[in-house]
Protein backbone atom coordinates (compact mmCIF):
# COMPACT_ATOMS: atom_id res chain seq x y z
CA UNK A 1 0.00 0.00 0.00
CA UNK A 2 1.34 3.39 -0.94
CA UNK A 3 1.64 6.00 1.80
CA UNK A 4 2.14 9.39 0.08
CA UNK A 5 3.73 11.98 2.33
CA UNK A 6 1.64 14.76 0.81
CA UNK A 7 -1.59 13.02 1.85
CA UNK A 8 -0.29 12.61 5.40
CA UNK A 9 0.64 16.29 5.68
CA UNK A 10 -2.79 17.26 4.33
CA UNK A 11 -4.35 15.08 7.01
CA UNK A 12 -2.34 16.91 9.66
CA UNK A 13 -3.62 20.24 8.34
CA UNK A 14 -7.24 19.04 8.17
CA UNK A 15 -7.68 16.63 11.09
CA UNK A 16 -11.45 17.04 11.16
CA UNK A 17 -11.87 15.25 7.83
CA UNK A 18 -8.72 13.10 7.87
CA UNK A 19 -10.56 10.00 9.08
CA UNK A 20 -13.84 10.28 7.18
CA UNK A 21 -12.79 7.50 4.83
CA UNK A 22 -13.68 3.82 5.18
CA UNK A 23 -11.37 2.34 7.81
CA UNK A 24 -8.83 -0.23 6.60
CA UNK A 25 -8.44 -3.65 8.24
CA UNK A 26 -6.52 -3.54 11.52
CA UNK A 27 -3.56 -5.55 10.23
CA UNK A 28 -3.20 -3.32 7.19
CA UNK A 29 -3.32 -0.18 9.37
CA UNK A 30 -0.65 -1.51 11.75
CA UNK A 31 1.62 -2.50 8.85
CA UNK A 32 1.23 0.95 7.27
CA UNK A 33 2.07 2.58 10.61
CA UNK A 34 5.17 0.42 11.03
CA UNK A 35 6.43 1.14 7.49
CA UNK A 36 6.40 4.88 8.16
CA UNK A 37 7.24 5.08 11.86
CA UNK A 38 10.02 2.51 12.24
CA UNK A 39 12.56 4.14 9.84
CA UNK A 40 11.95 7.58 11.33
CA UNK A 41 12.15 6.22 14.87
CA UNK A 42 15.44 4.45 14.10
CA UNK A 43 17.04 7.72 13.00
CA UNK A 44 15.60 9.65 15.93
CA UNK A 45 16.58 7.01 18.49
CA UNK A 46 20.12 6.65 17.14
CA UNK A 47 20.74 10.39 17.52
CA UNK A 48 19.09 10.45 20.95
CA UNK A 49 21.14 7.52 22.22
CA UNK A 50 24.36 9.05 20.94
CA UNK A 51 23.61 12.34 22.71
CA UNK A 52 22.59 10.49 25.89
CA UNK A 53 25.92 8.67 25.94
CA UNK A 54 27.79 11.96 25.57
CA UNK A 55 25.70 13.57 28.33
CA UNK A 56 26.28 10.62 30.67
CA UNK A 57 30.01 10.74 30.01
CA UNK A 58 30.02 14.47 30.82
CA UNK A 59 28.14 13.75 34.02
CA UNK A 60 30.71 11.19 35.10
CA UNK A 61 33.46 13.67 34.36
CA UNK A 62 32.00 16.12 36.86
CA UNK A 63 31.00 18.69 34.26
CA UNK A 64 27.82 19.75 36.06
CA UNK A 65 26.62 23.24 36.83
CA UNK A 66 27.34 24.41 40.37
CA UNK A 67 23.86 26.01 40.44
CA UNK A 68 22.33 22.60 39.81
CA UNK A 69 24.43 21.08 42.58
CA UNK A 70 23.20 23.75 44.97
CA UNK A 71 19.61 23.16 43.95
CA UNK A 72 20.01 19.44 44.68
CA UNK A 73 21.21 20.38 48.16
CA UNK A 74 24.33 18.21 47.99
CA UNK A 75 28.00 18.77 48.66
CA UNK A 76 29.75 19.24 45.28
CA UNK A 77 32.85 17.24 46.23
CA UNK A 78 30.84 14.28 47.50
CA UNK A 79 28.55 14.28 44.49
CA UNK A 80 31.51 14.46 42.08
CA UNK A 81 33.06 11.42 43.79
CA UNK A 82 29.76 9.58 43.53
CA UNK A 83 29.37 10.40 39.84
CA UNK A 84 32.96 9.47 39.08
CA UNK A 85 32.32 6.01 40.54
CA UNK A 86 29.56 5.32 38.02
CA UNK A 87 30.41 2.74 35.31
CA UNK A 88 31.52 4.12 31.94
CA UNK A 89 28.90 4.23 29.18
CA UNK A 90 28.94 1.57 26.47
CA UNK A 91 30.28 2.53 23.07
CA UNK A 92 27.64 3.56 20.54
CA UNK A 93 29.00 0.96 18.14
CA UNK A 94 27.94 -1.78 20.54
CA UNK A 95 24.45 -0.38 20.99
CA UNK A 96 23.19 0.54 17.54
CA UNK A 97 22.63 -3.05 16.24
CA UNK A 98 20.18 -3.60 19.09
CA UNK A 99 18.12 -0.66 17.90
CA UNK A 100 16.82 -2.76 14.99
CA UNK A 101 15.17 -5.02 17.55
CA UNK A 102 14.32 -2.60 20.33
CA UNK A 103 12.84 0.22 18.21
CA UNK A 104 10.16 -1.93 16.49
CA UNK A 105 9.25 -3.49 19.84
CA UNK A 106 9.09 -0.04 21.39
CA UNK A 107 6.84 1.22 18.60
CA UNK A 108 4.42 -1.66 19.02
CA UNK A 109 4.48 -1.12 22.78
CA UNK A 110 3.83 2.62 22.36
CA UNK A 111 0.97 1.93 19.95
CA UNK A 112 -0.66 -0.48 22.40
CA UNK A 113 0.02 1.87 25.34
CA UNK A 114 -1.66 4.78 23.55
CA UNK A 115 -4.61 2.58 22.60
CA UNK A 116 -5.15 1.39 26.18
CA UNK A 117 -4.91 4.78 27.86
CA UNK A 118 -6.68 6.77 25.13
CA UNK A 119 -9.47 4.19 25.14
CA UNK A 120 -9.70 4.57 28.92
CA UNK A 121 -9.72 8.35 28.60
CA UNK A 122 -12.44 8.17 25.95
CA UNK A 123 -14.51 6.00 28.28
CA UNK A 124 -14.09 8.56 31.06
CA UNK A 125 -15.17 11.30 28.64
CA UNK A 126 -18.31 9.38 27.66
CA UNK A 127 -17.13 8.75 24.10
CA UNK A 128 -17.83 5.00 23.95
CA UNK A 129 -21.60 5.23 23.65
CA UNK A 130 -21.53 3.37 20.32
CA UNK A 131 -19.79 0.46 22.09
CA UNK A 132 -17.52 -0.31 19.13
CA UNK A 133 -14.88 -1.96 21.30
CA UNK A 134 -11.16 -1.75 22.00
CA UNK A 135 -10.26 -3.10 18.54
CA UNK A 136 -11.58 0.16 17.05
CA UNK A 137 -9.24 2.13 19.32
CA UNK A 138 -6.32 -0.02 18.14
CA UNK A 139 -7.24 0.79 14.55
CA UNK A 140 -7.67 4.51 15.25
CA UNK A 141 -4.31 4.71 17.01
CA UNK A 142 -2.53 2.95 14.15
CA UNK A 143 -4.03 5.34 11.60
CA UNK A 144 -3.24 8.43 13.67
CA UNK A 145 0.29 7.37 14.59
CA UNK A 146 1.13 6.65 10.95
CA UNK A 147 0.24 10.23 10.03
CA UNK A 148 1.79 11.74 13.17
CA UNK A 149 5.04 9.88 12.47
CA UNK A 150 5.31 11.75 9.17
CA UNK A 151 4.87 14.98 11.12
CA UNK A 152 7.86 14.09 13.27
CA UNK A 153 10.06 14.57 10.21
CA UNK A 154 10.12 18.21 11.25
CA UNK A 155 11.25 17.12 14.70
CA UNK A 156 14.54 15.94 13.24
CA UNK A 157 15.43 19.62 12.79
CA UNK A 158 15.89 19.72 16.54
CA UNK A 159 19.17 17.85 16.14
CA UNK A 160 20.64 20.60 13.95
CA UNK A 161 23.04 22.80 15.98
CA UNK A 162 21.72 26.31 16.68
CA UNK A 163 18.60 25.65 14.58
CA UNK A 164 17.42 23.17 17.19
CA UNK A 165 17.51 25.88 19.86
CA UNK A 166 15.66 28.36 17.66
CA UNK A 167 12.95 25.83 16.84
CA UNK A 168 12.62 24.46 20.38
CA UNK A 169 9.30 26.19 21.11
CA UNK A 170 7.69 25.52 17.69
CA UNK A 171 8.71 21.86 17.91
CA UNK A 172 7.20 21.65 21.39
CA UNK A 173 3.94 23.05 20.02
CA UNK A 174 4.12 20.48 17.21
CA UNK A 175 4.55 17.65 19.74
CA UNK A 176 1.47 18.85 21.64
CA UNK A 177 -0.54 18.99 18.41
CA UNK A 178 0.56 15.51 17.35
CA UNK A 179 -0.49 14.22 20.76
CA UNK A 180 -3.97 15.76 20.40
CA UNK A 181 -4.18 14.61 16.79
CA UNK A 182 -4.87 11.04 17.92
CA UNK A 183 -8.12 12.29 19.42
CA UNK A 184 -9.55 13.05 15.96
CA UNK A 185 -8.99 9.45 14.89
CA UNK A 186 -10.55 8.12 18.10
CA UNK A 187 -13.59 10.35 17.71
CA UNK A 188 -14.11 9.47 14.04
CA UNK A 189 -13.81 5.71 14.53
CA UNK A 190 -15.92 5.63 17.70
CA UNK A 191 -18.57 7.99 16.33
CA UNK A 192 -18.32 10.69 18.99
CA UNK A 193 -17.54 14.40 19.05
CA UNK A 194 -13.92 15.42 18.29
CA UNK A 195 -13.62 17.25 21.61
CA UNK A 196 -14.18 13.98 23.46
CA UNK A 197 -11.38 12.33 21.52
CA UNK A 198 -8.97 15.18 22.23
CA UNK A 199 -10.04 15.23 25.88
CA UNK A 200 -9.20 11.53 26.07
CA UNK A 201 -5.62 12.26 25.02
CA UNK A 202 -5.46 15.07 27.60
CA UNK A 203 -6.54 12.64 30.33
CA UNK A 204 -3.85 10.27 29.12
CA UNK A 205 -1.24 13.04 29.29
CA UNK A 206 -2.36 14.04 32.79
CA UNK A 207 -1.99 10.49 34.11
CA UNK A 208 1.37 10.15 32.38
CA UNK A 209 2.54 13.46 33.86
CA UNK A 210 1.58 12.37 37.36
CA UNK A 211 3.62 9.21 36.94
CA UNK A 212 6.62 11.14 35.57
CA UNK A 213 6.54 13.59 38.49
CA UNK A 214 6.48 10.68 40.93
CA UNK A 215 9.53 9.15 39.24
CA UNK A 216 11.44 12.47 39.30
CA UNK A 217 10.62 12.96 42.97
CA UNK A 218 11.88 9.46 43.74
CA UNK A 219 15.13 10.08 41.81
CA UNK A 220 15.77 13.35 43.67
CA UNK A 221 15.15 11.61 46.96
CA UNK A 222 17.62 8.86 46.02
CA UNK A 223 20.27 11.48 45.06
CA UNK A 224 19.89 13.21 48.39
CA UNK A 225 20.16 9.92 50.29
CA UNK A 226 23.17 8.73 48.29
CA UNK A 227 25.03 12.02 48.77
Amino acid sequence: MRIPLAASFRALLRPGVAFNTTPPPLGQAVWAMARVWIPLALVNTAWTVRRAIEAYDSLRGGRMSSDLLGWLGTDPAELHDLLASLPPPPAFGRIWPWLFLLVPLSILGTWFHHAVWDHTGLWLMGGLREKRGFRVSLLAEAEALRIAAVGTLLGLLGFVPVLGVVLALPLLVLDVYLWLFRGFALAARHGCEPWRGMAATVVHAFLLGCFALAVVALMLFMVRVAA
